[in-house]
């Protein structure tokens, strides 16, 4: 095995980790935390805080799926890496925005800011 036959491991070990984070989040954290009576709450509002809650444990698992997809194009080897990097940039700067608005919905501030950082990006690329 070569030496960037270890960026596909860490890829691979990476985007595993991103999986597990969510499902266990989802299966052991989310439920004992949303259980708790008195869950101090954004905007006195259960649900948004319930959902400011997962959008941002999920993003860290896009944040790692993002890491192992720029891992990939390293080992993969082909192309501008400059380019490849940004463009999973935006792509994850855009499921990112898009996550945060169609679970928080249009109160939270960052999904606008997202997108502009995701087309900025992209058009920087």
């Amino acid at each position: 095995m070569s030496r960037n036959d270890f960026l596909l491991v860490a890829a691979v070990v990476v985007a595993f980790i991103g999986v597990v984070h969510s499902y266990l989040g989802e299966r052991l954290v989310f439920p004992r935390l949303f259980a708790l009576p008195d869950l101090p709450l954004l905007r006195r509002d259960r649900a948004y805080t319930e959902n400011v809650l997962r959008y941002a444990w999920h993003v860290t698992s896009v944040a790692w799926w993002s890491a192992s997809a720029m891992l990939v194009a390293f080992w993969w080897g082909a192309g501008d890496a400059r380019q490849t990097s940004l463009l999973i940039i935006a792509a994850m700067l855009l499921l990112t925005g898009l996550i945060i608005l169609t679970t928080c919905g249009r109160r939270h501030p960052a999904w606008p800011l997202l997108l502009i950082a995701a087309a900025a990006t992209w058009y920087g690329a």
